[in-house]
């Protein structure tokens, strides 16, 4: 990856388009060669991971079930290690750390080798590292050391990479055509040309309703289960960068519960796709009904449709006619919206508003020691 001077989150998003075309191009290599010596009957997939890395995940799932018929369970390392259950029909593990040192990462993982005879990959962006000494295969994200501590890039190099696995496998085990996948990767790589473009109407978009957005005391994004992580991850970004109350909802969570929280100053973030009709019209449903309890009320579509209502507060991008493959642009906007709220807002991203925070888990972190003296 190209070396910057004093990157910032801003330089990291910039940078998608081009890294995401680099691991397309290495696809053949890579994903290839981490599949090469894989399972050829693989129908369980286990990934390990925590944090932003768990929301990528979440986003490449459905993805790669899809292509590849196979069932790919999630799991929060931390959780897995301390309390998971290891369940031996498990025959492939992918396990995710950025640093290849994740304490939690590298105990799920053992934990899954010692219950199953899974064949594993490690994913990282740091291929000489101990996650990788304790696989049977490795890929490289290709984005290097992300240096900012709330990762853009490297989330979206995560998802990507996923979902060639996904599409990999599908081809080694003859599941679908070399015709086929070749579309596929078209496919994926139409999406990524269409990045920066993302990228500059979301800026754009931001500018319109700056003052808006930065008198919000609570942000709420909503949208069909095909985008969960996305919406997962957008609640983890605004959350840490933005530092307002920030959650996200699909659908169905919105409806059983989660619309008793809005309120008459809430800015909510309606994620439209081209998706199945009842969910289409149960979101339009909630959207018609919230405008009536705010009025900020906004539209981020990918369904190509000029909005019914046209009150230019709605950000049309890309139209996506598959929307398991939507969450690559999806989550740009808020990326986006983040960083220039927070910088508006004079949050500077580099000083942890709670300084003292880490270095109080991390003495937590450490062994406990038994006193076994006697009064």
């Amino acid at each position: 990856m190209m070396m910057m001077n004093n990157p910032t989150m801003l330089s990291y998003i910039r940078r998608e388009q081009p890294v995401l075309n680099q691991v397309l191009a290495a696809y053949p290599e890579q994903i290839g060669g981490a599949l090469a010596q894989a399972p050829r009957d693989s129908h369980h997939w286990l990934i390990l991971t925590t944090a932003s890395s768990l929301n990528a995940a979440k986003s490449a799932r459905l993805y790669m079930q899809h292509i590849a018929d196979i069932q790919v369970d999630i799991k929060d390392a931390e959780h897995y290690a301390n309390y998971g259950h290891v369940n031996p029909a498990i025959d492939t593990v992918v396990a995710i750390s950025l640093s290849g040192e994740d304490p939690d990462t590298l105990a799920a993982l053992k934990k899954a080798q010692a219950g199953t005879h899974a064949y594993t990959i490690a994913m990282t962006s740091q291929p000489e590292s101990p996650l990788t000494s304790l696989t049977d295969a490795t890929v490289d994200i290709l984005t290097g050391k992300e240096t900012i501590p709330y990762i853009t890039l490297s989330y979206s190099a995560i998802m990507l990479s996923l979902m060639f696995l996904g599409l990999r496998s599908a081809t080694d085990r003859e599941l679908i055509t070399t015709l086929a996948a070749n579309q596929e990767l078209d496919e994926f790589g139409l999406l990524i040309e269409h990045i920066n473009e993302t990228i500059q109407r979301s800026n754009d978009y931001y500018r319109k309703f700056t003052i808006d957005f930065g008198l919000a005391e609570q942000f709420t994004a909503i949208g069909p289960s095909v985008v969960a992580g996305t919406l997962a991850e957008m609640q983890t970004k605004f959350t840490e960068i933005v530092r307002v109350p920030t959650n996200g909802y699909t659908v169905a969570d919105f409806t059983h519960g989660a619309y008793l929280g809005a309120h008459e100053t809430h800015r909510q973030f309606y994620i439209e796709l081209n998706t199945l009709p009842q969910v289409m019209r149960k979101q339009q449903a909630i959207k018609d009904f919230e405008s009536n309890v705010t009025p900020h009320i906004y539209t981020i579509s990918f369904t190509g449709d000029t909005p019914t209502i046209n009150d230019e507060q709605t950000l049309q991008l890309h139209q996506v006619d598959d929307v398991l493959k939507a969450p690559l642009l999806a989550i740009i906007p808020f990326q986006v919206l983040a960083w220039f709220i927070a910088k508006a807002k004079g949050i500077n991203l580099s000083h942890p508003i709670f300084a003292k925070f880490q270095d109080v888990m991390d003495e937590a972190d450490q062994p406990l020691t038994t006193d076994t003296t006697t009064e």
